[in-house]
């Protein structure tokens, strides 16, 4: 794992075509000079997280600061050994250090071009920043998510990394959904509450999207059995009526469909997803449905309250003219699939139940159309984060196919 993550931080080209990074756990290596110092916590068997040595502020701050989002299992060793780092204690218990290293004779001016840290310096226009970075089992799907600092130890945003071109279109479409949202969203209180975007370009053949902290005493989102409801009235997620057929969110995934149906790998998908799409649009293609924006990932990790608000953050699945009642029916789905640790066909249940019982505005026929289509959109997501290098999501895939055949 954390091998995985140094090279794609750290070392995104090899040593012989002149990179000038060396990350080392040892001896610096000569001619070298250190200017990342990380503790491996809590050690390279098992790495969980880099605690930039940058100060015992920041030490002890990327490890509480947030705490109000993490669950007690996770808080409580995180509060105990962000105090250890604030005394001095921790640096000497956990000796297992992560060095980053470039030439001695390399000008400062030039490390913008060779380290993300002073990239992102420069673009945020600070005298220092310090990253804070979680360690995860390698996944194609997976983005680098950085906590960024400053010398006090106070947060001064997050960076998503899109590396591949699954995770580049996520950043690329999150920096362009905040920007929509921030825009619409309405001031008042009670409303919901979006990380403010800072920054979103290119590094290397990286794609950035850096987002603002969040309140400090911010708190998670408990109510796992009850999601937040949005209005559909006015501002981000304000709804038209239109035919499904004319909808954005159906013309994308019929775009998708084409795609997959050109693929000879997947024959068996492609011939279930046509077969429902070519279902669905004679039978509902003229069928009158509220659309608008949706987050996307309308789950409880996503958001948190505080001061009466609702702060809602991950948006890279956010997308325009999508049937109302699908944030809901993702949370549903997610709660079971995730939370729950149940199978597909269980989470697929819980979608159709949440259909029938909780959008009790519609019609019951409409109810049923919006849990159909809410599974192919899940089902069409998998295969377009798979057809862009993200590899299969195996909570979903092959099951799904199973789920796709059932009709």
């Amino acid at each position: 794992m954390l091998r995985a993550l140094v090279e794609r931080l750290w070392l995104p080209e090899p040593e012989s075509s002149g990179w000038p990074v060396r990350v080392t756990s040892g001896d610096v290596p000569p001619g070298h000079r250190v200017v990342e110092r990380y503790a491996v916590v809590p050690s390279p068997e098992r790495p969980r997280f880099l605690v930039p040595l940058d100060g015992r502020a920041v030490a002890a701050g990327s490890l509480t600061r947030y705490n109000g989002l993490r669950w007690a299992r996770l808080r409580v060793p995180r509060t105990v050994l962000g105090a250890g780092f604030r005394t001095g204690i921790a640096p000497l218990l956990l000796r297992h250090r992560l060095l980053v290293c470039v030439p001695e004779d390399l000008p400062p001016a030039e490390l913008g071009d060779y380290l993300l840290s002073a990239h992102l310096r420069g673009v945020l226009g600070l005298p220092r920043l310090a990253l804070g970075v979680g360690v995860r089992p390698p996944d194609p799907n997976l983005k680098p998510t950085l906590q960024l600092f400053g010398p006090d130890g106070a947060p001064v945003g997050y960076a998503k990394v899109g590396w591949n071109p699954a995770t580049r279109e996520m950043t690329r479409r999150e920096a362009a959904a905040i920007a929509a949202v921030t825009e619409e969203a309405a001031p008042a209180a009670g409303r919901i509450r979006v990380p403010r975007l800072l920054h979103h370009g290119s590094w290397r053949d990286y794609d950035l999207t850096v987002t603002a902290p969040l309140p400090p005493k911010i708190r998670r989102y408990r109510e796992t059995e009850r999601p937040p409801a949005v209005s559909c009235d006015d501002g981000p997620f304000a709804a038209r009526t239109t035919k499904l057929a004319d909808t954005g969110f159906w013309r994308a995934l019929r775009t998708e469909a084409a795609v997959l149906s050109a693929d000879d790998e997947e024959r068996r998908l492609a011939a279930l997803i046509t077969a429902h799409c070519d279902e669905l649009e004679r039978e509902h293609g003229g069928t009158p449905l509220r659309v608008g924006r949706w987050h996307g990932d309308w789950v409880p990790w996503n958001m948190g309250r505080y001061a009466g608000d609702l702060y809602v953050w991950d948006w890279e699945h956010s997308a325009e003219e999508t049937p109302v009642g699908f944030d809901l029916l993702h949370w549903r789905f997610q709660d079971a699939l995730v939370l729950r640790g149940r199978p597909l066909t269980e989470a697929v249940a819980a979608v159709r139940a949440a259909a029938d019982d909780e959008l009790t505005a519609l019609p019951p026929d409409h109810r049923r159309l919006l849990g159909r289509l809410y599974l192919l959109e899940m089902f069409m997501r998998t295969y377009h984060l798979k057809r862009l290098g993200g590899g299969w999501n195996p909570a979903l895939h092959p099951a799904m196919l199973e789920v796709l055949e059932e009709r």
